[in-house]
């Protein structure tokens, strides 16, 4: 039996929003500063949307780990922003004899999916404190 997504009611409720959004209101929150990953590349349009209708001021997001990896914490108390991830396996396209590739390109998109994962933005989180003295 699949395990319950207790985020798949508020993913529901975005995909709404978003949808019931005119070109123009679409437009206006694309025209925003663009929502970036820790590596400087800007997400995609629709998570850029996501994302900045659960934080107005959302500008570089990474999930939990990233942040610490990066010398960064998330603040106790802080609730994560929802954003799609791509997840499982993108294999080669490579059509074995008698197949299409075609068919090869079909069963790769069959792979991946999509999963709502969440992410922090870099205002919710303050920088890591080093308790290492620096050696003078």
């Amino acid at each position: 039996m699949p395990k319950e997504n207790p985020n798949k009611e508020k993913a529901r409720t975005l995909a709404n929003q978003i949808a019931a959004m005119s070109d123009e209101q679409k437009a206006a929150w694309m025209a925003r500063v663009p929502v970036l990953t820790t590596e400087g590349k800007p997400i995609s349009g629709k998570n850029h949307m996501l994302a900045a209708m659960q934080r107005d001021d959302a500008t570089m997001v990474a999930g939990f780990r990233q942040w610490l990896a990066l010398g960064r914490a998330v603040r106790k108390g802080e609730t994560a922003l929802y954003i799609f991830a791509p997840s499982g396996r993108k294999a080669e396209p490579s059509a074995p004899s008698g197949e299409k590739a075609g068919d090869a390109l079909e069963a790769v998109g069959d792979s991946i999916r999509f999963l709502l994962v969440p992410v922090f933005d870099v205002a919710q989180t303050d920088p890591v404190e080093t308790t290492q003295a620096v050696a003078a």
